[in-house]
């Protein structure tokens, strides 16, 4: 985004703010209580929202050369490398021999093998060695290496699409959201760490808490809520993702300063959604890259939190500080936000709370359960699932 941008979406929300307002949608929505908790929706929406879209797995910094990491898409077991020359590869975490993961967490290495019976694999997914060869009979290397799943690197962005033999297309996916996102320069980022939890709450009643800003002041008071006008946002869409800006209050104080004497980015604050449930908040201090899978039921999914710095983390204060941050931000979400969506989830399951109301000022909850519908509607099944 440029500099002009930015100063223009700071004079409009400062024009809200004092309007008392907010971005508005058309009209006060609905939501049926059986989005939150039916089984059978559930599974329609992991095949088609989940396991035949690409799906953001972590930021190219995230993966040096001769590095790799795993974590679970969507029930799927990922394992992601980036061989020695930096071609970026994700597979199924399966040895072809009798199917358990190759390998677990991540690190650096030239050759991943399996724990149970020794077979080895490259970093682009050969399989480079079996143990006792001689014994176990005649097999073709070649036709037994690691499954490939589907991936590309956009942006400074890792995606997978989690069902092999699939193609991934994500710069359709992405839609206009493609060139805002690389000039974020996202590949001059530093990871900072890695949180992940299981949260008992549907994934997309858990998305919905953070795809709006009118619950900001009153439910993070004591925490994030004094940093934010609540309340107060600009919201866009760009095909089934969104972008929330949110205004820092200290941008009052210079509401009649010239423009050149200030930085936008100190002020203001990018919420993006990348279809269906990766978030991504975009600050002068730190970014954050979120994924909520859905669970095995309809009121369990699996939140990863991942943070980063803009500044080297080069000796131990900046590493502690940026891990304060991380810290301070996962257990907002995860002590504040999940928690009410849980006691939200328990009520809708009782079969009395028929629906749940979104209102004008929440326009990013109406477009992203219309974006999830306009998807499964036109989706197939996939094959053998």
């Amino acid at each position: 985004m440029l500099r002009e941008d930015m100063l223009e979406a700071v004079r409009e929300l400062l024009e809200l703010d004092a309007a008392k307002s907010t971005t508005l949608g058309e009209e006060v929505v609905s939501l049926d209580a059986s989005r939150f908790c039916d089984a059978g929706k559930l599974n329609r929406e992991r095949e088609a929202l989940f396991l035949r879209y690409p799906q953001v797995v972590g930021m190219s910094v995230d993966l040096q050369a001769g590095h790799y990491s795993t974590q679970s898409v969507a029930g799927v077991p990922v394992l992601l490398a980036r061989d020695g020359d930096g071609g970026f590869h994700a597979f199924l975490n399966a040895c072809r021999h009798r199917g358990t993961t190759v390998a677990d967490g991540c690190g650096k290495a030239r050759r991943l093998t399996c724990p149970w019976h020794a077979w080895s694999y490259d970093l682009r997914g050969a399989l480079v060695g079996v143990a006792h060869a001689s014994t176990f009979g005649e097999i073709d290397k070649a036709a037994n290496g690691l499954i490939e799943l589907p991936s590309a690197e956009r942006h400074g962005l890792l995606f997978v699409l989690p069902t092999p033999g699939e193609s991934i297309d994500v710069d359709a996916a992405l839609a206009d959201l493609g060139p805002e996102l690389a000039d974020l320069n996202f590949q001059s980022l530093h990871p900072v760490r890695e949180r992940t939890a299981e949260v008992k709450v549907n994934w997309k009643l858990a998305n919905d808490t953070g795809f709006e800003l009118y619950h900001v002041a009153y439910l993070h008071k004591n925490s994030v809520g004094p940093a934010n006008i609540g309340n107060t946002g600009l919201y866009r869409q760009y095909g089934y993702n969104h972008r929330m800006t949110a205004l820092s209050p200290t941008a009052r104080d210079i509401a009649n300063a010239p423009d050149d004497n200030w930085d936008p980015m100190d002020y203001l604050q990018f919420i993006y959604n990348i279809f269906p449930s990766s978030g991504l908040v975009v600050s002068s201090q730190i970014v954050a890259l979120t994924r909520l899978d859905p669970g095995p039921t309809p009121n369990t999914s699996s939140f990863r939190f991942t943070s980063y710095s803009w500044t080297p983390i080069d000796d131990e204060d900046a590493r502690a500080g940026a891990e304060m941050i991380n810290e301070f931000l996962f257990n907002v979400v995860l002590n504040e936000d999940f928690p009410t969506a849980a006691r939200t989830q328990a009520n809708l399951e009782t079969g009395l709370l028929g629906q749940l109301l979104v209102g004008r000022n929440e326009p990013a909850i109406t477009n992203a359960h219309a974006s999830y519908d306009a998807v499964l509607a036109t989706s197939k099944s996939v094959v053998g699932r």
